[in-house]
């Protein structure tokens, strides 16, 4: 009898299957259980989970969630065309500036590096490379420049007339308008990363850009209590740079409160640490899955991940370099990036694409009826 009520309480086991991607381990009473889409086949890119979605917390993200219940869940990831696109470099007004525009875009995304960066280091970088091939499968153009700041990296953070940074954004603009490369009617949207997320929403402020979504870092206090510019906060849960932290990422959620309670579109997002599952790296360009696996086996029986496959502490404070294999020790680069992703520390992440498109389009949206 005891043994029948014991057996009674116990929920059962969930059987959560996934075709065309990978799962986390499903356990009993688990509330909330992560899903990834395979990479996507050449010249397409991931398009929406199909199956018992009504489980799944953001059908259209190829890394989501799944809320289990005590049934058997079947998901599939699905996959849509995309254009094949390749960048032009240009120097205008002494900078270095990147950029595909294609023949009739919804939208121009100015992509805005962080410290230290580039415009090339902004966009090669794996986790950046699949947002821009997903805004570009959303029929986006994206341009990328250096900061005029070549020894530190760093954007300035001055009011016009006085800010280099806004100077050579407008002189691409300018440039661009007069080449016919793009038209006044394309709307212009942001996209920083850390202190280029910062100087994003002065740049979207001061040049009257449509959205701007600001990755690890937070806008200029100065330009908040003005700008009616939509803006979406995509903060890292453990993020671990000085700039931004645990305060950093408290500034930029009550700076979404602030734009919210004077009826400006923003949304505050924070993205958690992730499990290091087998497929994770086979995102990184000319791997295999078996690539990956190897990869992901060297950081597992190397002691680097926890018997859920997170990661056991902060990438950027171990030695994970000295298991992996030889022959990927070219790829260390991308490798450490998708760490970082999965730790949530001060990285990039592409989990977030859709949201911050979808976000974009609203903000489009909304544009197009205030103009009517």
């Amino acid at each position: 009898m005891f043994f029948l009520i014991f057996a009674a309480a116990v929920p059962a086991q969930t059987n959560l299957v996934v075709t065309n991607g990978s799962k986390a381990s499903v356990r009993v009473r688990e509330s909330r259980v992560n899903i990834w889409a395979d990479p996507p086949p050449a010249n397409m890119v991931f398009d929406r989970w199909i199956g018992d979605t009504t489980l799944v917390e953001d059908p259209t993200s190829a890394s989501s969630f799944v809320n289990p219940v005590s049934k058997n869940i079947a998901l599939t990831a699905t996959y849509k065309p995309a254009p094949a696109w390749s960048l032009t470099e240009e120097t205008i007004n002494g900078v270095d500036v990147l950029y595909y525009i294609p023949p009739t875009p919804v939208g121009i995304i100015f992509r805005f590096h962080g410290s230290g960066g580039s415009a090339q280091s902004t966009l090669s970088s794996i986790e950046s490379r699949i947002f821009s091939n997903d805004a570009v499968a959303a029929g986006y153009g994206i341009i990328a420049l250096d900061s005029s700041d070549r020894v530190t990296g760093d954007w300035s953070f001055l009011p016009p007339p006085n800010n280099p940074d806004i100077t050579n954004v407008q002189a691409v603009i300018t440039n661009f308008l007069q080449r016919g490369i793009i038209s006044s009617d394309d709307p212009i949207v942001a996209q920083g990363t850390s202190r280029g997320g910062v100087f994003s929403s002065m740049a979207a402020y001061f040049l009257n850009f449509k959205a701007d979504a600001i990755y690890i870092g937070f806008a200029v206090d100065a330009v908040m209590p003005v700008t009616t510019v939509p803006t979406i906060f995509c903060a890292a849960a453990n993020d671990d740079q000085d700039l931004v932290g645990p305060v950093g990422n408290q500034r930029a959620h009550d700076q979404a409160v602030s734009l919210q309670n004077r009826g400006v579109m923003a949304s505050f997002n924070q993205h958690p640490a992730t499990p290091v599952y087998p497929e994770r790296f086979w995102r990184l360009a000319n791997f295999t899955e078996t690539d990956s696996h190897n990869i992901y086996n060297a950081l597992k029986t190397g002691g680097f991940l926890d018997g859920r496959n997170f990661l056991i502490d902060n990438p950027r404070n171990t030695n994970w370099q000295s298991v992996i294999p030889t022959q990927y020790l070219p790829y260390s680069s991308g490798i450490s990036t998708i760490l970082g992703s999965s730790y949530a520390n001060h990285s990039f992440f592409s989990d977030y694409n859709s949201r911050v498109l979808r976000f974009y389009a609203a903000a489009l949206a909304a544009s197009k009826q205030r103009s009517r």
